[in-house]
């Protein structure tokens, strides 16, 4: 059955669910529906994030601003799923990044990146985050293909470090529990502001379009989080051009999100705390702390996991799946490319995908929050607010 516009609005109230749990006050969040007047609304101040569903007057507007001290951050059209009529919708909350003050230049941020085997992209990956004024840590797991070299040519104190792990020598398996152990010994030891789980094949970026990584870092400090979830984009190839150090980010147009449950819990950045924080659990996924509060709005991780159909071979079947730990793989871990057997072609068909220069034009709440997505674990909650 087609859905309807009231599919649409449902999607809506879910991420008014997500954010309510996110922030974890049930006062926090504000719903406004089609028929329902702004100026009634307004009175809801000390929301701290209202889901306004269809436009409203610029005269509207601006009473609301005024009696409930928010402004809007995002608009968009929801649509619960490709084809659905959609429906206008702005977010307004508290957070003026107008009112930030200017990022301090001793404020440090580290990205602690894990990789074995990702050559032909690790430079690209360096370059992204250097130029953006982030500070790296490498642990390399003792990559075979020259990536520890190419690494150590951006070795500068205060700039880029890295170390080969374990430190002893190369294990028979990839032990993901101890390498996320000696991840969150490395943030602990940092001093950075803010550190970030960064794998070899990603690029993180701000929800802001027009805000770098680190500033956005910034302002979610100043306004008193000091964790923030993401949003996993997996880009897909759809033909046999990508060539080892092509670029990355021009390369790929289409991807999926994230099609595993575990994406839906992205906890792979935040502050520091006093105390040794443990990730090594949920295989980095989600990072522990007492007090910790996550910002509401998802950052975006754009993944470049497979590339091609050679590339993919290589690091499925030669550089992954030998070393994956047995005890770990008993756990369920470690089944993201089960479905691939040598007869893939790791190609993907764009009627499957989306293309991501249209991303905030129809995928906003998707992309902000993950609702409305298959094998999201928290469907039955934020669709049922």
């Amino acid at each position: 059955m087609p859905a309807t516009v009231d599919d649409d609005l449902l999607l809506l109230d879910a991420f008014a669910a997500y954010a309510r749990r996110q922030l974890e006050d049930e006062a926090s969040v504000l719903a406004v529906g089609l028929g329902e007047s702004l100026r009634r609304a307004a009175p809801g101040a000390g929301a701290d994030i209202a889901v306004v569903a269809g436009r409203r007057s610029p005269a509207a507007e601006r009473i609301f601003a005024l009696r409930s001290g928010m402004r809007p951050q995002w608009r968009g059209r929801a649509h619960a799923e490709p084809g659905s009529p959609g429906v206008d919708f702005a977010i307004w909350d508290r957070w003026r990044l107008d009112r930030v003050p200017a990022t301090p230049e001793g404020f440090d941020v580290l990205a602690i990146i894990t990789t074995y085997n990702e050559a032909d992209i690790i430079e690209q990956v360096l370059d992204f985050l250097l130029a953006g004024r982030v500070r790296v840590h490498v642990i390399d797991n003792w990559s075979t293909d020259g990536t520890e070299a190419l690494v150590g040519r951006y070795a500068r104190p205060g700039v880029l470090s890295v170390e080969r792990f374990p430190a002893e020598g190369p294990s028979p398996y990839f032990d993901l529990r101890t390498m996320m152990r000696r991840v969150s010994d490395v943030a602990h030891g940092s001093g950075a502001d803010w550190v970030i789980h960064h794998d070899a094949d990603e690029v993180h970026v701000s929800p802001w379009p027009a805000v770098s990584l680190r500033d956005a870092l910034w302002a979610v400090e100043r306004w008193g989080f000091n964790c923030i979830d993401h949003t996993a984009v997996e880009f897909r190839p759809v033909d046999e051009r990508w060539q080892p150090k092509d670029d990355l980010l021009s390369s790929f147009d289409w991807f999926e999100f994230g099609p595993d449950p575990g994406h839906f819990t992205l906890y792979k950045a935040w502050k520091p705390q006093p105390q040794l924080v443990s990730n090594a659990e949920s295989g980095g996924h989600s990072v522990e702390f007492p007090g910790r509060r996550v910002f509401p709005y998802k950052f975006p991780t754009r993944h470049y996991s497979i590339r091609s159909t050679a590339q993919a071979r290589k690091k499925l079947f030669v550089d992954r799946r030998p070393r994956w730990s047995p005890e770990e793989k008993a756990m369920g871990w470690h089944v993201h490319y089960d479905g691939f057997d040598e007869t893939s072609t790791f190609l993907w068909d764009k009627s499957q995908l989306y293309r991501w220069d249209t991303i905030d034009d129809e995928l906003l709440l998707q992309r902000l929050s993950g609702v409305g997505l298959p094998n999201n674990p928290w469907a039955e909650e934020t669709l049922n607010p």
